[in-house]
């Protein structure tokens, strides 16, 4: 179940990241012995803002869908938002992969020794790597054959067909994974079935799946999530690019981009896969239609980014890996103890992290099927 985005929410989610950057800095910048209260300080005030963003979160007011009573487009709209950057998600991932180097900074503070100087080195290089692959959250979020799309739409043609957006499906696909007898493979698999609105056309019901591209996939599988609860029953144009042989053709799996224009004026990124696009495509089911560089849609504004258990379980391991620093910051263990107290902590950290925002994805507008590879049938 998906919460609205609230102003107290986003700001005291925003004060969090700020006060734990504070203790971030102090730690890198001032390397002495003694009491370290002014990473404590706000490391305190970071663990305060969390909690209340945990439970402004969980008490602001639950997604509900939109009403379909938008008249239908008879204007394809030219400029399609592309999905907006996460840039909370882009905080949080750049403050946990520095959380390790934080932690030996503080624990191996002013000692000279080479355990200690070895111990900040080797996480100052894993927060440096861990770094650069972060830098994919920057990148578009949408993939190349998306932005032809987008391309394509601004350039006045796309192909397009009228269709209602329907049920959103989990899908588990069960496989023999070819290790042995008995050993069977399960993947998850999100799509929404958008069925034409002339039914007596004959022509399938389309399958708008998530992107599988880099770290794409848990943003559109995000992406799809908050569609799901809001759009069903809308009516509007599905659309792929003009170029759409460039893509399949270019594809080992044949999948073209494709977006759902809602009639409420919102834009639904996905692929189609070659059994769902091939009638409207080839068979020319789906004709060319101009668009206006005058009209736009955006994605619908993303909701809160709180999930019910699963936030609270990683703030709280996040929170047992700051109590472990406290020893040490108030430098009343020994130096050995403080070392080993500095690599759990960040290591708690990293895990809280790393496994916050990917884990998992919301369930609740979904319909679970299951479909079975053919030899298990």
């Amino acid at each position: 179940m998906q919460h609205r985005s609230t102003t107290l929410a986003d700001a005291l989610g925003t004060a969090a990241l700020l006060s734990a950057a504070a203790a971030w800095g102090a730690a890198s910048i001032r390397n002495d012995t003694g009491p370290r209260l002014d990473i404590l300080v706000p490391l305190a005030l970071a663990a305060l803002f969390a909690l209340g963003w945990l439970l402004a979160s969980r008490s602001a007011p639950v997604v509900e869908p939109l009403p379909a009573t938008a008249p239908a487009r008879e204007t394809i709209p030219g400029h399609l938002g592309a999905v907006r950057h996460d840039w909370g998600l882009v905080a949080t991932a750049y403050l946990t992969v520095w959380a390790p180097y934080v932690a030996a900074c503080a624990a191996n503070e002013g000692r000279g020794s080479l355990l200690g100087a070895l111990y900040v080195v080797v996480t100052f290089v894993f927060g440096a790597g861990l770094s650069l692959c972060c830098l994919s959250l920057l990148q578009s979020c949408l993939d190349r054959s998306q932005r032809m799309l987008k391309e394509d739409a601004a350039a006045g043609r796309v192909h397009a067909v009228r269709v209602l957006f329907g049920t959103p499906v989990r899908e588990a696909y069960r496989y023999p994974t070819g290790k042995g007898v008995g050993q069977i493979g399960v993947t998850s698999r999100y799509f929404i079935e958008l069925v034409p609105e002339d039914e007596t056309a004959g022509q399938p019901v389309v399958r708008l799946r998530t992107t599988h591209v880099g770290h794409s996939v848990v943003v559109s599988e995000k992406h799809l999530t908050h569609a799901a609860a809001q759009l069903r029953g809308h009516g509007g144009w599905l659309c792929w690019p003009t170029r759409w042989r460039d893509i399949a053709g270019t594809d080992k799996e044949r999948k073209v981009s494709a977006a759902f224009v809602s009639d409420s004026g919102h834009v639904v990124w996905g692929v189609t896969h070659e059994e769902d696009h091939a009638g409207y495509l080839r068979g020319g089911a789906a004709p060319v239609h101009e668009t206006d560089a005058a009209l736009g849609v955006a994605p619908l504004p993303r909701p809160s980014r709180y999930f019910a258990k699963v936030h609270g379980w990683h703030l709280g391991v996040a929170a047992v890996g700051a109590l472990l620093a406290v020893p040490f910051l108030l430098d009343v263990v020994p130096y050995w103890a403080a070392l080993l107290l500095g690599v759990v902590s960040g290591a708690l950290g990293v895990f809280a992290g790393m496994t916050l925002d990917g884990a998992g994805v919301d369930q609740e507008p979904w319909s679970a099927r299951e479909r079975l590879h053919p030899s298990l049938r």
